[in-house]
């Protein structure tokens, strides 16, 4: 794991002294005015930024279902409940699907021309339902945001991973993460704010908008040209990342992912109607307040969490090469554990808050390095291929569909704190999984 580690700091460095403000051979550069970005460190900066309007235009339709569901004669679209739940299983469902195909064409092709392209695809989707006239144009439009997005993890994440050195991966995947804890709270403040002043068509307008200027920011990015012996390799296919998908390491890692998720798609679902349930008598009054301190108690402290872990996650990695990051995961995860069920059983509303700020503090130190893990034991030319991979095993496996489980133990149960109690075994399994991905690591190691 060290000689490979140090292999690809070779290979950084080599690639460093060879980026030119002039076309390259492969096209990384492209014209002068586009692809001068080289500095690593603006690059992750652009490519955050880019993730929080990701999940800004992903979340957005979450304050806006009051209005959606309003008659037609009052403006909205008269929609149900079931059809409000089946716009937000169109994105998911096309997102997930089309990780995978989406990661290989990462791998083969040139990773900020694709980011463009997707960025252009969710924005123009997202401002696009400003229009809508139907539940059927509506469910057009959000598949579309979930095709656009489809592309952006995958290419992003793998660009990353080529830009930063084994030391810093998990530093600098967490930087990039932190959109996805920004653009989730971000939604909804700017989502209620917008829809409530200027109407929900106005809402999917504005924050739409703004991603076709950070198409052309993406064509600015220098993407330098893959290692030669990555491009007289075969290109990666379906073969290669199923061969690499049965290692154990890669394995488990895709189970803690799932566990994992699973538990944080229950908690960010139902937590606010827990709250609401249990400590307001069920008002509906106070769902406003509900919703605002839920929310910023899980966006400052999964904030805090997601750079605290990457650090402890590459700190940990340099004394226990090519298992640290998977210790990070699996400490955080185990951490949070005893947090949740605090709260879940908290006599009182101000100790539960308290619980829950550590808990998601701690359950947060996975997000960065679990991707930078993956990375680090698979080839680098499979590095998108196995995001996209990731990515559609903890949505279609994890929280694609633990709300619902969640819902259907609390209706068989007559317990919504049953199902959650549920969600966070899973979670604790989760911590093992991590642990179990240990084992293989050192015998997975690739070339870099």
């Amino acid at each position: 794991m060290v000689d490979r580690q140090h292999g690809e700091a070779e290979a950084e460095a080599a690639g460093e002294a060879s980026s030119s403000l002039g076309p390259s051979p492969d096209g990384g550069s492209g014209p002068r005015f586009f692809g001068h970005i080289q500095s690593p460190g603006a690059i992750l900066g652009i490519l955050a930024f880019i993730n929080f309007f990701n999940y800004v235009d992903r979340q957005v339709i979450g304050p806006l279902v009051p209005l959606l569901q309003k008659p037609e004669a009052q403006g909205g679209l008269g929609l149900s409940n079931f059809q409000v739940g089946l716009l937000q299983t169109a994105f998911m469902v096309v997102h997930s699907v089309l990780s995978i195909p989406m990661g290989i064409v990462a791998d083969r092709y040139l990773r900020k021309s694709l980011i463009a392209a997707g960025v252009g695809v969710w924005s123009i989707a997202t401002a696009g339902a400003a229009l809508v006239t139907s539940f059927g144009q509506m469910f057009a439009a959000r598949a579309a945001v979930g095709i656009g997005e489809a592309t952006y993890a995958p290419a992003a994440s793998a660009l990353i991973s080529d830009r930063f050195s084994a030391a810093a991966r998990a530093r600098a995947l967490g930087v990039f993460q932190t959109g996805m804890i920004l653009g989730g709270a971000a939604a909804v403040v700017l989502g209620s704010w917008f829809g409530s002043h200027f109407g929900w068509r106005a809402a999917f307008f504005l924050v739409g908008a703004p991603g076709l200027l950070l198409t052309l920011l993406t064509l600015m990015i220098y993407e330098r040209p893959r290692p030669r012996r990555v491009v007289v390799q075969p290109r990666p296919g379906l073969a290669e990342a199923r061969a690499a998908l049965l290692t154990p390491v890669v394995f488990w890692i895709n189970v803690a992912g799932i566990l994992i998720s699973f538990f944080v798609g229950a908690l960010i679902f139902w937590a606010p109607t827990y709250l609401l349930r249990t400590y307001y008598g069920g008002d509906e009054k106070f769902l406003r307040e509900v919703g605002l301190a839920f929310g910023v108690v899980a966006a400052t402290a999964g904030l805090a969490g997601t750079l605290t872990g990457s650090f402890v996650a590459d700190r940990l990695e340099r004394t226990r090469p090519g298992s640290g990051r998977l210790l990070a995961v699996a400490i955080g995860t185990l951490l949070s554990v005893p947090c949740a069920l605090a709260g879940v059983f908290s006599p009182t509303l101000d100790l539960l808050y308290v619980a829950v700020w550590f808990g998601v503090f701690f359950n947060s130190w996975y997000v960065g390095p679990i991707l930078a893990a993956l990375h680090d034991v698979v080839a680098q030319q499979l590095r998108g291929t196995m995001t996209g991979v990731y990515l559609l095993l903890i949505h279609l496996l994890g929280d694609g569909f633990s709300p619902a489980i969640v819902g259907g133990i609390a209706d068989y149960t007559g317990s919504l704190r049953t199902g959650l109690v549920v969600a966070v075994g899973v979670l604790f399994l989760g911590g093992l999984a991590a642990l179990l991905a240990i084992r293989g690591t050192r015998a997975a190691a690739p070339p870099a």
